[in-house]
């Protein structure tokens, strides 16, 4: 079998059928037409095996399909316009009302918005778990438990789930698990190797790379395909072929880019845990992190993703005069793509303190996506933050001694 590296660049690509392209050409059709009505019936009975409509396949998204069954060493792979729309669509189609899911406490928000809303109007029972209970969910277990969702590592404090202990307990119990891998991408994490059934994937991260286009996967076996790519077909929410595209040419080049992110992040992690302001750095690739261990035997790296936090925490004037200082790093909320963002993400969940408590929460945290800049520009770019923190923190000291009281 060839290196990951090398299937990222070729495997999946048919250049005898697009007249030798190198990359698989962008098909803007809406159908696809026939010689004769019995070509047609038959292209019909083949399904996503041939092209008819392509809201149901076409020969460019199939390219990228392909690929990403291939990688995460799956049967099939759906693309979605969205990896919220590969979240949902798995969640619906392997629940009905009655139904017990079990979900990890430190999912993506708009995850649990999903669960908290639709999947519970729909009858869905939802009951959520920390990550340092995945070793033994048995208590958890219900005779009507149907899910299991996991996000491991979580992208905010990036908790990470005992992958093949949850696996194990659920065939046991005939119950079906889902895990995003957006994090880890299949270069440094293969779940269904584990044991996990369905892998899902915000494609707008590290798959595209480029902050360019918006699109989300989903990866299992046959027999889940058979119950899940129905529901993806009704709901219509495919990728469209130009997206596709831009989605294959980005995963040509994600294996130099995750090396290079990862290589920048640990850099600029180590840096800050020698920072006298940084109270700890949350890096699954840091000897301290609380599941470095777990971590180390479920992936075989880390990507440019992680969090830190500070001592003393600073008025918000003054974590916001942190990024605001800040040239390379932009403000925003995905990740994923060649440039470096940085979020101050010490306000979140205010208002649901069991999820802030269970995923670890602080005050002053930042939540950073390292990018493929030099690293030695980055760091001197956070050394501009912390000055501008410092400096506004010391303005606000000043203006509290300065009030007559």
């Amino acid at each position: 079998m060839a290196s990951i590296d090398t299937d990222l660049l070729h495997f999946g690509d048919d250049r005898s059928q697009d007249r030798g392209a190198i990359n698989t050409p962008v098909y803007r059709a809406s159908l696809f037409s026939f010689k004769t009505y019995q070509d047609f019936l038959a292209a019909r009975l083949e399904g996503t095996n041939s092209f008819v409509y392509s809201r149901v396949s076409n020969p460019t998204r199939a390219t990228l399909e392909a690929k990403i069954a291939h990688l995460e060493r799956a049967d099939h792979a759906i693309a979605f316009s969205s990896g919220m729309a590969a979240i949902s669509t798995s969640l619906i189609s392997l629940l009905k009302h009655g139904d017990h899911l079990l979900v990890a406490m430190c999912c993506y928000g708009p995850t649990r918005q999903v669960c908290d809303t639709l999947l519970k109007n729909m009858g869905v029972e939802v009951e959520y778990f920390d990550s340092d209970e995945s070793p033994d969910l048995s208590h958890r277990i219900k005779s009507n438990t149907r899910v299991i969702y996991l996000e491991s590592p979580g992208t905010l404090t990036f908790q990470i789930q005992d992958l093949r202990a949850v696996a194990r307990l659920a065939r046991e119990n005939n119950i079906y698990t889902i895990i995003d891998n957006t994090w880890a991408t299949p270069i440094y994490q293969q779940p269904i190797t584990l044991g996990i059934d369905v892998v899902v994937h915000t494609g707008t991260k590290y798959f595209g790379g480029h902050s360019d286009v918006v699109a989300g996967l989903l990866a299992c076996n046959s027999e889940l395909y058979r119950r899940i790519q129905p529901f993806a077909e009704v709901l219509g929410a495919a990728l469209s072929p130009d997206d596709a595209y831009l989605l294959t040419r980005g995963l040509r080049t994600l294996g130099v880019r995750l090396a290079q992110q990862s290589k920048n992040a640990l850099k600029l992690a180590q840096w800050l845990k020698s920072r006298p302001e940084v109270r700890f750095v949350y890096h699954p690739d840091m000897p301290d992190f609380p599941s470095y261990d777990l971590a180390h035997s479920q992936m075989r790296g880390s990507s440019g993703l992680f969090a830190f936090s500070l001592h003393q925490p600073a008025p918000l004037e003054a974590q916001y005069a942190l990024v605001n200082a800040l040239n390379y790093f932009s403000i925003g909320v995905s990740w994923g793509g060649y440039e470096s963002l940085i979020l101050p993400v010490g306000e979140s969940y205010r208002d649901v303190p069991v999820v802030r408590k269970s995923m670890g929460i602080e005050d002053e945290m930042y939540r950073v996506s390292v990018g493929l800049e030099d690293i030695d520009d980055l760091i001197e770019d956070m050394e501009k933050g912390f000055a501008a923190r410092a400096e506004a923190l010391s303005s606000h000291e000043v203006s509290l001694t300065g009030v007559d009281l």
